[in-house]
This record gives C-alpha cells, sequence and structure tokens, in this order.
C-alpha cells in the first residue's frame, strides 16, 4: 500500500473537482488508528487511492503526501518524507492551495526536509491569496513583508491591503498581529522559532 502512494508523485493530472472519497477515507484511516485496527485503516487508504488514480482528487492526493510523511506504527510503515514532499511539491506546481500554504510555511520555517527560503514563501503565500482568496495566507504574506524578511517588499499600502483581507475573512492573529506590530512596528520585531507553532497559537 505504502508503494502504490509513493507512485502518486507520478500520476498526477489537470486539477478536478475534489471528490467526498477523501473525506470518508480519511475519516476510515482515523477510526482505525483509534481502535487499533489495520483492516479499517486499509479500507481507508484504498478509498484514498481510489480518489487519487481514478478520480484525479487533488485533495486524495494531498492526503496520501501526508500519510507518506507521517508513516504509521500500527501498518508498519515508516516515514518517507522525501517520497511524501515530492507530492507535496507537484501539487504545489498544479497550484493547489492546500499544498501552496504547506509548503509556503515548510519554507518560512526550514522545516520538514526544505531549506529556509523566506522569498519563495512570500510568492507561494500571494499565489495563494491572489488566486484562491487564502485569508491564512494573505495575513503571513502581511508578516513576511512588515518583518522585512524579504528585502525591499515592506510596502505600507500592500501590508494594509493583506492584513486588512485576513482580519475580515477572521484569521486567528490577524487583528491583533495589526494592532502590535503594525499600528507600533517601532516597539519590536516578531521572531518566533516557528511560524507554525507561532499559527497555531493564535486566537481571535
Amino acid at each position: 500500500m505504502l508503494k502504490k502512494l509513493l507512485i502518486l508523485a507520478t500520476f498526477l493530472s489537470p486539477i478536478v473537482k475534489a471528490s467526498p472519497l477523501s473525506d470518508s477515507a480519511m475519516r476510515l484511516i482515523k477510526i482505525g488508528n483509534e481502535i487499533g485496527s489495520p483492516d479499517v485503516v486499509l479500507r481507508g487508504q484504498s478509498l484514498l487511492l481510489k480518489g487519487a488514480f481514478d478520480l484525479n482528487d487533488f485533495d486524495a492526493m494531498y492526503e496520501a503526501s501526508k500519510q507518506v510523511r507521517q508513516g504509521s506504527d500500527l501498518m508498519g510503515y515508516q516515514s518517507k518524507e522525501r517520497e511524501g514532499n515530492e507530492i507535496l511539491i507537484k501539487l504545489v506546481r498544479r497550484s493547489y492551495d492546500p499544498a501552496l500554504y504547506e509548503y509556503a510555511l515548510y519554507l518560512l520555517d526550514g522545516s520538514n526536509g526544505f531549506i529556509k527560503n523566506e522569498f519563495l514563501a512570500l510568492n507561494l503565500f500571494e499565489e495563494s491569496f491572489t488566486i484562491h482568496g487564502n485569508a491564512k495566507s494573505a495575513m503571513m504574506s502581511a508578516i513576511i513583508r512588515n518583518e522585512s524578511l524579504v528585502p525591499g517588499t515592506k510596502k505600507s499600502y500592500r501590508i494594509d491591503e493583506l492584513i486588512t483581507f485576513s482580519i475580515l475573512n477572521k484569521v486567528p492573529g490577524a487583528q491583533a498581529y495589526k494592532t502590535k506590530h503594525i499600528d507600533k512596528d517601532y516597539l519590536y520585531d516578531l521572531k518566533p522559532a516557528s511560524w507554525r507553532q507561532w499559527i497555531s497559537e493564535q486566537s481571535l
């Protein structure tokens, strides 16, 4: 089963509407892990493969990339970070939004097998915002620009546009960041050890 998941990297085709099979598959995998049933997990993985191969479901491919990276003690699968990342990057090249956002965060932190690259991270976040209207990506774009993580991108009008969009869409941490780090930018810079962790700690 794991080898079949890895083959996904070579079978990505033009984007189509996601199938509900991917959601059903992930529910089965979650339940199977909770009750310790390899058979239930295997049924979920089979559905995931059906969505990816038969329906060209990018949601299924994305979930498969996470399954490959995580591995599974219950199923005896070791983590395959490189193979999972290859699937993720292929989804990024097709502008699949969850992959754009996740990959950009990895690049911002320099984690999960990726070298830190704030410039590329900014480009990906802005693609996610511009093409898909992702408000979380808008906030991260505003932060990268405001913190001058990428030289030459600190433009007040663009930062205001991005952070306002994220606030209007109720992204956790957006209003607080504007108040503490944009309106009072002279106070201090934001330098978390992990941007992913910082995001997870934010609230409305």
